[in-house]
Order: structure tokens, then C-alpha cells, then sequence
């Protein structure tokens, strides 16, 4: 079977992301001069230019015309795209929600067990103060319940996964609008999340876990997809 090789334009933009790293240059530091780069590669201008447009596209370098390439900040933001098209485009728009969804409730699983039991009250004050926003109808109150979720990450000591459940939570909510899905009351959505405080509260990694299962369950229950199975608790 024959082996497909990378393009050209893709080796020299992951040579530049390694030249990025090699030198420890840090979001807004300026890159090397296309010049620079085309005699450091051994490559035309256009090439440069193809490739730190693609890394542009990812969010690894930023170009600013007339001033140069920086470097850039290269967050989750420029995974939106793709993942807000895959799951429009790819089968049952309702079967990948589910998937956003299961991958979500994995991570979240483990992170609020994580912190179960060991803050001290500034997270509960901060999801206590989510919850209460999320009480008033108006966009607020969707903006505290992912705010909620970001504060457990934050808590756990994962930027990254953070950075995931926003993206996740992102697009799950841009697909869901696109469906007819039954809604719940701001005191149903409230309740939920408070649940999952008197879990983190309580000091009990299991109890956290199950909250957060029946918390996504119950959003399950609205999107009208079958439960999310954990093999720890069954």
C-alpha cells in the first residue's frame, strides 16, 4: 500500500511551530522575517506564506500586515469551526450532540471528583453565585452555567480541560438551537447545578460523580438521547 507523504506546505509549517517551540517564543513575540525563513528552509516566499497562513488559521501565529508575524495565542477558539461543522454536517445533528455531551460528562466526571473535598469555600461561593444567576431567565443565566463548569476545571488545576468544555459547550449550544428540544425552567437548570455543589461540598468523590452524571443525564433527557453509561458506577 502506498505511503502518502506529507505536503510540502505542512512539513514547513510544523517546522515553523518547532521553531517556535525550540526558541520559546511566547504569544506576541515576533517571528523571523519571511526572508529569514525562506533561507533558514530553503524555500520560496510563496511557501512561507502558505504555511504561516495555515498556522494563522490555527491560531498559532498571528499576521499583522504591514508590521510582521507574531506569534500567536493559539487558543481552543480556532477549533470552533471545525467542530461546529463536523457536527452539523456529520449524521443525526442529535447523535453528535450526544457525543459532545459524552465526552464533556468524561472529563467533568473525573475533574469534580477531583476537587470534592478539598476546596476550601471560594469555589463553592463561585458556583453558588452561577447557580443564582442562573435563577433570572436571559442570557445571563446561560452564560453563569458555562462560567459553572469552567470554575470546577479551573479548580482542578487543568487549563486545557477548560479550554475543551468551553469549546464543547460552545457548539453544543450553537447546534442545539438548530433542534426542537424540550426546555427546562431557570429554577429546573439551577437545581440541577446546585446538586452538584452539595456533592463537591460533601467531600465525597463518588457522590460528586453521581451528581454530575445526573446532571447530564437530565440534559440527555431533553436532547431525547439514551443514558451515558459509567462503567465505574455500574
Amino acid at each position: 500500500m502506498a505511503v502518502t507523504r506529507p505536503k510540502r506546505s505542512d512539513e514547513l509549517a510544523n517546522a515553523i511551530a518547532d521553531l517556535i517551540i525550540a526558541r520559546n517564543l511566547q504569544p506576541g513575540a515576533p517571528l523571523p522575517p519571511e526572508n529569514v525563513l525562506m533561507a533558514d528552509f530553503s524555500v520560496s516566499r510563496n511557501s512561507v506564506r502558505e504555511s504561516l497562513k495555515a498556522l494563522q488559521a490555527l491560531g498559532i501565529v498571528e499576521i499583522r500586515h504591514g508590521y510582521g508575524t507574531f506569534v500567536g495565542s493559539a487558543s481552543s477558539a480556532a477549533l470552533h469551526p471545525w467542530l461546529l461543522f463536523r457536527t452539523r454536517l456529520s449524521g443525526s445533528s442529535t447523535e453528535r450532540l450526544s457525543e459532545l455531551l459524552e465526552i464533556r460528562e468524561i472529563l467533568e466526571t473525573e475533574l469534580t471528583r477531583r476537587v470534592a473535598g478539598t476546596d476550601t469555600g471560594e469555589l463553592q461561593q463561585e458556583l453558588s453565585g452561577c447557580v443564582a444567576r442562573m435563577r433570572v431567565e436571559g442570557p445571563d443565566a446561560a452564560t453563569a452555567d458555562r462560567e459553572f463548569h469552567e470554575h470546577i476545571c479551573d479548580a482542578a488545576g487543568v487549563p486545557l480541560a477548560r479550554e475543551l468544555v468551553g469549546l464543547f459547550w460552545d457548539v453544543y449550544r450553537a447546534v442545539e438551537t438548530d433542534l426542537e428540544t424540550l426546555t427546562t425552567s431557570p429554577d429546573e437548570t439551577a437545581a440541577r447545578h446546585q446538586r452538584v455543589i452539595d456533592a463537591i461540598a460533601s467531600g465525597d468523590a463518588d457522590q460528586a460523580e453521581k451528581a454530575v452524571h445526573t446532571h447530564f443525564g437530565e440534559v440527555r433527557d431533553r436532547l431525547g438521547t439514551g443514558p451515558y453509561r459509567s462503567p465505574r458506577l455500574t
